[in-house]
């Protein structure tokens, strides 16, 4: 039962399972008791001894009830007037049943065990098997010594039943069973919250070094194509300053914005994003890219969604630059109740997306990987001499979608 827990909330829950059970086993044998005196109690039938009879069980009852209804509070001193209310129920019930039925002869018998039983169940109480027994033991015995003095003020002989003895002994054994087996159940627990633990462990490093891979790619690739496109001779301020904010964003393993050098508006989200910087960055390539849709729409994004379409797109965009043979590019945006939709389309020489080699890690690992780890799908459009079309479909932040 509480192999699924951990280990600092099994102990108590199994207390609780136990005490509980035993507490609605001991109403059980005290609604035992009651039929017995109201249908086959006495040879005279239900009459005036009996209907006393069946109000001594009442208190017991209705404690045990409270008892069972409260297994999640603190009940010692409801149990402690249990075991009180009790000793003196049982002898008053058991002195009852030799008054009105003079052909018992003994405390063998099953009527008479009934709220011995009861008695005895109220075990548990405590949140460790040794606080059980404890329990059970102070029940049975107080019990057993309510019988004993019924059975001298009647003039019956006492015996210890079976029954009683054998719900006493059930009881004692299941708590033992319970705390010995205990701390193999922990140290089970413990071993599969460790192998939890490294599983996820395992997950997030296997994530943090594909973002790693693709940022490292997509930088690597973006500022040699970069150079290679560049014009012989010294490297333009522009060009430095670019690949000196992408070097030291991958020292940090962040993406930081490049120095903002047209002076656009800082307030509008859009000209902050990652996804700005794609654009321009392939502009200074010499790739005219023409972007349609509401721009404004980007600030609905939270920021690692917004980061990786922004890088996304950057690659999408270098991809046009090395392999499409296109000059023109266009990225659009649109939006929908719960997502927003980022397109980049180019008119150059397409490919079959079947053929790609595995090796190739643009589109899988810096488009479709980096979408997929924010919740986002991709799907993409190409053949031969027809262009390309790269669909990206993210959701929006949490507070936005709600």
């Amino acid at each position: 039962m509480s192999l699924g827990l951990p280990t600092h909330l099994s102990r108590a829950a199994n207390s609780r399972a136990l005490a509980t059970a035993a507490r609605w086993a001991g109403l059980v044998c005290l609604a035992a008791a009651v039929v017995n005196v109201l249908f086959s109690g006495f040879s005279r039938g239900v009459d005036g001894l009996a209907l006393l009879t069946l109000s001594m069980l009442l208190p017991m009852v209705a404690l045990l009830a409270i008892l069972a209804m409260l297994a999640r509070g603190r009940t010692v001193g409801l149990t402690i007037a249990y075991l009180v209310a009790g000793t003196l129920c049982t002898y008053c019930y058991v002195v009852a049943i030799f008054v009105g039925t003079p052909s018992y002869r003994d405390t063998n018998l099953f009527v008479v065990a009934l709220p011995v039983v009861a008695m005895t169940l109220v075990g548990g109480t405590g949140t460790g098997a040794l606080a059980g027994i404890l329990w059970a033991s102070l029940g049975f015995a107080l019990a057993e010594a309510a019988v004993l003095l019924a059975a001298v003020t009647t003039g019956r002989t006492f015996t210890t039943d079976a029954m009683t003895l054998g719900a006493y002994l059930l009881l004692v054994g299941v708590l033992t069973f319970d705390g010995l087996t205990r701390g193999s159940r922990g140290r089970t627990q413990s071993a599969i919250h460790r192998a939890v633990r490294d599983v996820r462990l395992v997950e997030l490093r296997r994530a943090m070094y594909a973002d790693l891979a693709a940022d490292t790619h997509d930088t690597v690739l973006s500022d040699l194509l970069a150079i290679s496109r560049a014009e012989p001779g010294p490297v333009s301020d522009r060009l430095r300053e670019r690949i000196g904010s992408d070097l030291e964003a991958l020292g940090r393993g962040l993406v930081t914005e490049s120095p903002d050098v047209t002076a656009e508006p800082i307030d509008d989200p859009w000209y902050g994003s990652d996804l700005h910087r794609a654009v321009e960055d392939a502009r200074d390539e010499g790739l005219a890219v023409d972007v349609s849709g509401d721009r404004a729409a980007v600030g609905r994004l939270d920021e690692a969604t917004l980061r990786a379409v922004g890088l996304a797109v950057r690659q999408c965009l270098v991809n046009v630059i090395r392999h499409s043979g296109s000059a023109t590019a266009e990225v659009a945006l649109s939006t929908c109740d719960d997502s927003l939709s980022v397109m980049v389309v180019d008119g150059g020489r397409g490919f079959a997306p079947d053929a790609t080699g595995a090796d190739r890690l643009g589109l899988r690992q810096s488009v479709h990987d980096r979408i997929s780890r924010v919740g986002g799908t991709v799907t993409v459009y190409s053949s031969p001499d027809v262009g390309t079309t790269v669909i990206m479909v993210v959701p929006w932040a949490a507070e936005e979608a709600a």
